[in-house]
């Protein structure tokens, strides 16, 4: 009756560790600086080329995990090529079926002065995770 007792626990406490191990939540996906700079790189190639990759900061305010990139972006079609700094807004989002990716949600410059913004504001662009950024 003893060693019967002893089953019952151990298979109530696997139940319990098995349970709570499947609804920890699980630790988001790191956005690596090559999977920004070519996901800036291809989403719209005809304007937009990386020239420097300045680093990442991550705004305090914001609701979720967040990151901006500040960047150095050239107009391949431009003459003069010249380079204007751009941040560029990341946001981790969760998919309907759990899966969570991180996305490219803004581009912004503030190159014409403080008061006017330049840029895409309603961007929706999956983050490729590979890391051909097209240099050959």
């Amino acid at each position: 009756m003893k060693f019967a007792g002893w089953r019952l626990k151990f298979v109530l406490v696997l139940v319990l560790v098995v349970l709570t191990g499947c609804s920890l939540p699980t630790t988001p996906p790191p956005l690596t600086a090559a999977a920004a700079q070519q996901t800036l790189n291809t989403w719209n190639p005809t304007f937009c080329k990386v020239v420097k990759f300045y680093g990442f900061y991550q705004p305090g305010h914001s609701p979720g995990p967040t990151q901006v990139a500040y960047v150095s972006l050239v107009n391949p079609g431009d003459q003069l090529q010249k380079q204007t700094i751009f941040a560029a807004r990341f946001e981790l989002l969760t998919h309907p079926d759990g899966r969570r990716q991180w996305y490219l949600t803004s581009l912004i410059s503030h190159a014409a002065g403080l008061s006017r913004r330049q840029g895409w504001d309603n961007l929706m662009e999956p983050v490729k995770e590979g890391v051909d950024t097209g240099s050959r």
